[in-house]
């Protein structure tokens, strides 16, 4: 895992980058980490994967008031181009987007108030084998560009594992997006946490770890988060993968319960909010967990700063932990969680909350219960938490209310 403690390494790297003709993304966007949906979980490469099931999500996101809650970006994932013309430019699939470009489903999602983001990989060929980007980064962003691009997700399969070759390749497509003078934000998909120290070099976004594919996975990718916090913030975030749920299909990737608790970890970690599992047939309760309010404004918090581990051991092992982030107005949001087999009590007290420089008697709001709890005046909170998912989220500052007249009552 990539820490503060091990940058020395990274510094012949970053001595060679700054050569590169524009060190650092000039976009303006994901001042606080980015909000939407993306169809890689949900559709993969199946047949829906294609215009019509897009500009019906489309829709799904407007009618359920995600869009209203800060869900924006509507991302395709690999399978939708399929070749490029004699000139080198990008062809979609036309048996899923019949004009052969994805400019009338970008059109569509712009009169719906949405943005369009699309995938392409730095190698030669997609995760799927489709076209990827390597040496028609130009060419492939005057393509989006013209398309009306918002997001562009690049991918690293088929392409060098090599430090430096890496960052140069982002390089190219971030100096090429820039030079279309259109704002797009670019998510770097490289699975790695040495990604981090550079990350917001290159990117909006980078991933740091694995595909998450289910529980194991959303808890694996939370320990690598955990010691990356240095390196996110306004502009650029760690990205620990996708929000997991149901697919299309019906099939489950997880629980209610551990939906509901990978939500409250990305918002602590500051992570971008995709949604990967269906929209169009999403579950009153998942509806619910992404539309919490309370949530999302941790998760969009303007301080900007990425939560750590307080309390607790690696989550893929089976423990209780806590984690905590530091909010603008003074308040910190704290999730308890249970990643094991057995129930478990889980117990914040005087040394934990001692390291956010927080005292007694503390105001607390569960933000799950959407209600106000009592103050907490010997410093100790614990929470009896169920199996494999199992989890309080807190919101806690000393007693009274918070700056900007946001109070604890309700």
């Amino acid at each position: 895992m990539a820490t503060a403690r091990t940058r020395a390494p990274l510094a012949p790297l970053l001595t060679a980058l700054v050569a590169l003709p524009a060190f650092g993304l000039d976009n303006g966007l994901a001042r606080v980490p980015q909000m939407g949906y993306n169809s890689w979980y949900d559709l993969e490469c199946s047949d829906a994967m294609n215009e019509s099931t897009l500009r019906r999500i489309a829709d799904r996101l407007v009618e359920s008031g995600l869009k209203d809650l800060g869900y924006q970006y509507l991302n395709l994932d690999d399978c939708w181009a399929k070749s490029r013309r004699g000139d080198g430019t990008l062809v979609a699939d036309e048996a899923k987007f019949p004009d052969g470009t994805l400019k009338p489903l970008a059109d569509y999602v712009h009169s719906k108030g949405l943005l369009l983001g699309t995938y392409t990989d730095r190698g030669e060929q997609t995760c799927a084998g489709r076209p990827g980007a390597a040496r028609h980064e130009e060419l492939d962003a005057k393509t989006y560009a013209a398309w009306g691009i918002d997001y562009l997700k690049e991918d690293s399969c088929n392409a060098s594992g090599d430090h430096l070759t890496a960052f140069m390749e982002y390089g190219k497509m971030r100096d090429a997006l820039n030079a279309t003078g259109r704002p797009v934000l670019f998510s770097l998909c490289g699975w790695k946490s040495w990604y981090a120290p550079m990350g917001s070099t290159l990117g909006n976004s980078w991933r740091i770890g694995p595909d998450d594919n289910n529980w194991q996975g959303v808890l694996q990718n939370i320990d690598i988060m955990n010691g990356l916090e240095t390196y996110a913030g306004p502009g650029g975030w760690n990205d620990p993968c996708l929000l997991l749920s149901k697919k299309t299909t019906g099939e489950a990737i997880m629980t209610e319960l551990q939906t509901r608790a990978q939500f409250s970890m990305w918002a602590v970690l500051a992570a971008p909010l995709l949604i990967s599992g269906s929209v169009l047939n999403m579950s009153a309760e998942t509806l619910a967990t992404y539309s919490n309010k309370e949530v999302i404004q941790v998760s969009q918090d303007p301080l900007g700063r990425q939560g750590r581990r307080v309390l607790g051991g690696p989550v893929a092992e089976g423990t209780g932990n806590v984690f905590a982030r530091p909010l603008a107005d003074g308040s910190f949001a704290l999730v308890f969680l249970n990643s094991g087999k057995e129930e478990l009590n889980v117990t914040c007290g005087k040394e934990c909350f001692g390291t956010l420089g927080l005292s007694a008697p503390l105001a607390a709001r569960d933000l799950w219960a959407q209600q106000r709890l009592p103050d907490l005046q010997d410093l100790s909170f614990t929470a009896l938490l169920p199996p494999a998912g199992g989890h309080r989220f807190l919101r806690v500052r000393s007693r009274g209310r918070f700056r900007g007249g946001l109070s604890l009552a309700g």
